[in-house]
Formats: structure tokens, C-alpha cells, sequence
């Protein structure tokens, strides 16, 4: 009853409806402040035969009430079953609206592209960006018992990165800012428009499958980060996710922050669980709103129930930065 009650205390900021590589020390510092912030009201609990805590942090979708918030996940999930009998607060599945005549997805997507770079010039990425999305984290951690406690957080990002990658980033968590240096990233440097040259510079500076459904999202989500794309680019990004083995076409849907789009999915099991990755996209633009991760067979060891969205990152914006 006590995690339902810290759920429901933080869930008043956060009302459930986003591969980002979090610093791992920055996300067990956060960790900490959080869970002893949320336990200073309550005892702890006692428990037997000396319990040695681990640390992680998922990061789960959902929206907070004006704005729309996305989540990473930041380790490995494993299989198994948690003994956790209260289930976590998870943010309901986005509606989709398709239509019985719909053409395939892999389609669709190159009528976006083909719309997005149409009379458009190439434009050449900015020297310097700031980019502007949201997370709703669920931090969990769990004793050598299997018990497993969670805490959610709403979390807003502000990156401003220069020509060379190096910049700054903003982190507000439960009302908490502080803003840390960026180092070097590989996302930085001019993004071709080119589809094969676009592709082969994502793939050099990802070490992930571009071919995998969970490696494009994580790829995906790194450059979107970091850089302001242009209409060939996101056109460029569009092809990648439409070579996608078993891309589905899920239908039209309003995103978490009350955008319109199209939304387009594949399965993979690259996690450990299968997990559906859907990309949002603005079909007017090009642009990528959001990406969206939910696990759909199984929980392993988290306490929620399936279909359970545990990830959703949305790109609010990306604007060139003098």
C-alpha cells in the first residue's frame, strides 16, 4: 500500500497517457535522491537476512498533464517473474485509427518521404542546436529477494549542442534542475541526405543493427538528440525505419503531446523480452515525434502488466542555435 500511495503522490505531476545512453553515474545519483526523497515520510520496512540492494532505472512512457513525456530504458531486462504483488502504474496504449484499405506500411512511408524532400532544397545541419524532450521514468530497484519497489518520475531535457558535439543539457527531475557538459558525441558532424550515404553513417556511428527493430530506435533516438534535421535527412531516416523486417502500419494516432501522426511498427526481441517499437510520424514533415516501446508477451522480472508501454521518448523541438 506504501508504493501505491508514492505512486499516486508523484502520478500528481505525471499523469501516465522517451536509445538514449543515460550517464550511468548521473542515473544512480538520481536514483538515490529519488528513492530516499520519496521513503523519508515512511519506516522502512523490515526485512530478513540482510538485504544487498541493486540499482536500476527503466524508463517507462506517459504524459504529464500539459505535456507530453518519453522514457529510456537503461538496462538489459531479464526474464523472470517478480514477487512483487502491486503492479507499477504504466501509461495506456496511444489509439490508433486504421483504416481496412490501408496501403502496406513500407508504402506509406515512401509517400511521406518522396512529400518530405519534394521541391525542397538539401540543407546542410546547423553549427549549433538546441533540442527540447521529455521522459517519464519509472525507477525500480529490487533486493536479493526478488521484491522490487518503484518510483515514477517525470523528467525534461534542453540540449544545446554546438558544431563540434560538445554543449551543455539540461536535466529538470520532480522539479530539480541542473545542467552538465556535453562530451563529444558520435551523432555529431554533417548528416548526408543521401538514403545509402545516410544509412551508412548511421551505422558507423552506431554500435547497433540498423536491420533490428530495437537497435534503428536506439539509433534513431541518439541522432534525433543531437542534431536538427533537414527535409532529405528525416526523409533519409524515414528509409531506414521503412527497411525494417515486419514494419506494420499501425494507423493514424494522436501522440502524447497531442500531435497528429502516423505510426508505424516492428517486434524484436533484441531486449531479452519481445518489444514492439513504434515510430510516430508527422506525415506532413517527415519529422520522427516520438518512438515508442512496449512489451507485449511477457514482463520478466518488472512488476507491470502486459501491454505495457515501457518506454516513449517525444521530440517537443529541434531548432538551429546560434
Amino acid at each position: 500500500m506504501r508504493l501505491t500511495a508514492e505512486i499516486q503522490k508523484t502520478m500528481a505531476q505525471a499523469d501516465p497517457a522517451q536509445s538514449c545512453v543515460v550517464d550511468q553515474r548521473r542515473a544512480d545519483q538520481d536514483l538515490q535522491q529519488i528513492l530516499s526523497t520519496s521513503r523519508a515520510s515512511a519506516p522502512e520496512p523490515v526485512r530478513h537476512g540482510g538485504l544487498r540492494r541493486r540499482s536500476f532505472r527503466i524508463a517507462v512512457a506517459g504524459a504529464a498533464i500539459t505535456a507530453a513525456v518519453i522514457g529510456t530504458v537503461v538496462f538489459g531486462l531479464g526474464i523472470g517473474n517478480s514477487s512483487t504483488s502491486a503492479y507499477a502504474a504504466t501509461p495506456q496504449p496511444l489509439r490508433y485509427a486504421r483504416a481496412a484499405d490501408a496501403a502496406p506500411a513500407a508504402v506509406l512511408l515512401q509517400q511521406i518521404e518522396q512529400q518530405t524532400t519534394d521541391g525542397r532544397p538539401s540543407s546542410p545541419s546547423p553549427a549549433g542546436v538546441r533540442i527540447h524532450w521529455k521522459s517519464w521514468s519509472l525507477f525500480t530497484r529490487e533486493d536479493t529477494g526478488g521484491d522490487a519497489e518503484s518510483t515514477l518520475v517525470p523528467q525534461d531535457y534542453v540540449v544545446t549542442a554546438h558544431a563540434d558535439g560538445t554543449g551543455t543539457e539540461q536535466q529538470t527531475t520532480q522539479g530539480r534542475s541542473e545542467t552538465n557538459p556535453l562530451g563529444r558525441s558520435r551523432m555529431s558532424g554533417a548528416v548526408p541526405g543521401d538514403p545509402g550515404e545516410f544509412r551508412a553513417w548511421l551505422q558507423s556511428r552506431s554500435n547497433v543493427s540498423l536491420s533490428d527493430p530495437k537497435g534503428a530506435a536506439q539509433a534513431a533516438g541518439d541522432l534525433l538528440q543531437r542534431q536538427v534535421l533537414g527535409p532529405q535527412q528525416r526523409a533519409a531516416l524515414l528509409h531506414v525505419i521503412g527497411e525494417l523486417p515486419g514494419l506494420t502500419f499501425d494507423g493514424k494516432v494522436v501522440d502524447r503531446a497531442g500531435r497528429h501522426g502516423e505510426a508505424f511498427s516492428a517486434t524484436s526481441a533484441g531486449s531479452g523480452l519481445p518489444t514492439r517499437y513504434t515510430f510516430i510520424v508527422d506525415p506532413a514533415s517527415g519529422q520522427v515525434l516520438g518512438i515508442e516501446e512496449t512489451l507485449t508477451e511477457t514482463a520478466g522480472k518488472l512488476n507491470v502488466k502486459i501491454p505495457a508501454v515501457i518506454s516513449y521518448r517525444t521530440y517537443l523541438s529541434a531548432t538551429p542555435a546560434g
